[in-house]
């Protein structure tokens, strides 16, 4: 926003959600603007996407990076518990971008799904939530190839353990020193170092990489 962009986000967090926009909307060049969406609604998903093209002025890039990793047991998941977790986190990334797709046909664009580590470490206590991020994955190589043509790049971001309030639930300071260890870099990741990824790709700069990111 600071260089211009004009970005819409969505969720149902209202409080944070205009907390934020209040944060960022000081100096910024075009204040950001929040819908309410049930991302599991996916009609609401598709007609927020086409929407945005006629608020924003055009649409370029689309992050999807909603998804909800509660722990859980593979012995108390129900089918109900099973359909409720992957409508939260698979989904709504594919209608989105398919939403998203006739606006960038017509000047290019770049789609950006969140995967997650957990899946490649095989981390406990989450067997629905690994199983949805490992669709992600296949789902942009997927996209990424019937859309490449198009001049629509899409990659999947796969961040390490990022450091957030909702992510202190489940660390003790043992487990984040175990997190750093297991690191290349020291320090723990913040989610400013995401979004300057995140930023990266969605450059013209990076035009040729799709795919993984």
């Amino acid at each position: 926003m600071a260089q211009g962009a004009r970005v819409l986000f969505c969720g149902i967090a209202d409080d944070a959600a205009e907390a934020l926009v209040a944060r960022l909307s000081p100096g910024a060049a075009h204040a950001p603007l929040y819908r309410r969406c049930d991302l599991t609604d996916v009609e609401a998903v598709r007609a927020l996407v086409v929407g945005t093209e006629a608020d924003l002025g055009g649409l370029d890039v689309l992050v999807n990076n909603a998804g909800n990793d509660d722990r859980h047991k593979l012995e108390d998941v129900t089918p109900a518990y099973w359909d409720d977790r992957m409508a939260v986190n698979l989904p709504h990334l594919f209608f989105a971008a398919q939403a998203a797709v006739p606006a960038m046909r017509r000047g290019g664009g770049v789609i950006l799904n969140f995967g997650s580590i957990s899946w490649h470490l095989g981390l406990k206590e989450m067997p629905i939530y690994q199983t949805a991020k490992a669709a992600i994955e296949g789902m942009t190589r997927a996209m990424a190839r019937d859309l490449g043509r198009d001049r629509i790049r899409v990659a999947t971001i796969v961040p390490g353990n990022v450091h957030t309030p909702r992510q202190e639930r489940w660390y003790t300071p043992e487990g984040e020193a175990e997190i750093v260890a297991s690191q290349c870099l020291d320090g723990r990741i913040q989610p400013s170092d995401v979004a300057a990824l995140v930023l990266f790709l969605a450059f013209d700069d990076v035009r040729m990489c799709t795919v993984q990111g």
